[in-house]
């Protein structure tokens, strides 16, 4: 019910190491990056995890400038007819400062199961920060369910909360690198990096690494001044690739 993965393209590309990411995706990764979008933007993406369409894995994220911070919606589907999971949030971020940026979201779960099982509902609460060193380095943190919701009365049964801590470098206007640590609870620890190339403004590729499980991933994206479009896949070392396209468009110019 509260899976993990990488919503949008432009993740996925890098393995997940999206907490310091600051566009419209930021809904799903890290909040405080939306506080540095500029006009309306708006994306879906739609993922084929491990090939199997049952696991088919859909969202979109709307994020718009609002008086002195940047509202966002997300919602993002899994599943299908016989078992759906489905996450909606609204979300604010501000800055606080040139360099300083928080955000915080609201989620509602819903976990669905046919055949007689019913409905499973849930509130969490998350968000983060990110804070740019200096011109060269990013920093940023994210939590996610810091409240620990309740997803079943017998035994207090509580979902699990992610802590994920990590940082960018920018090495020149072409390349920039990511590493990103993540704890969940009850879980391994899992580390990974990732890397951006800039071929030229229109076009990036993207690779990334990720450990427990062992997971690769590659991509690339285009865009123009209104559209943007991502493609990637990762590969899991034990259940295979997971494709994953990913569109957005901003009528201002991004």
């Amino acid at each position: 019910m509260f899976a993990q993965s990488a919503e949008g393209a432009r993740a996925a590309g890098l393995a997940g190491t999206s907490v310091t990411i600051n566009d419209e995706w930021s809904t799903f990764h890290n909040q405080a990056g939306l506080a540095d979008l500029k006009s309306l933007t708006a994306g879906a993406y739609y993922q084929n995890r491990f090939m199997i369409k049952e696991l088919g894995d859909r969202g979109i994220t709307v994020a718009t400038p609002v008086g002195k911070g940047v509202f966002g919606l997300a919602y993002q589907s899994f599943g299908y007819s016989a078992f759906t999971q489905a996450k909606s949030g609204l979300a604010y971020a501000m800055k606080l400062g040139e360099k300083f940026s928080v955000g915080v979201q609201m989620n509602y779960h819903s976990l669905r199961i046919a055949e007689g099982y019913g409905v499973s509902r849930a509130f969490s609460v998350e968000g983060g920060f990110r804070y740019m060193l200096n011109k060269s380095l990013i920093l940023a943190g994210h939590i996610e369910n810091a409240n620990r919701a309740k997803i079943a009365d017998y035994n207090d049964e509580r979902a699990p909360s992610t802590l994920r801590m990590g940082a960018t470098y920018v090495f020149s206007e072409k390349v920039q690198l990511s590493g990103q640590v993540q704890q969940t609870t009850q879980q391994k620890v899992v580390g990974s990096g990732a890397i951006e190339y800039f071929i030229i403004d229109a076009f990036v590729v993207r690779a990334g690494f990720a450990s427990n499980p062992t997971l690769s991933a590659f991509g690339f994206g285009w865009r123009n001044e209104n559209f943007k479009a991502d493609i990637s896949a990762s590969y899991h070392s034990a259940l295979g690739f997971s494709p994953q396209i990913a569109l957005s468009y901003c009528p201002k110019g991004f």
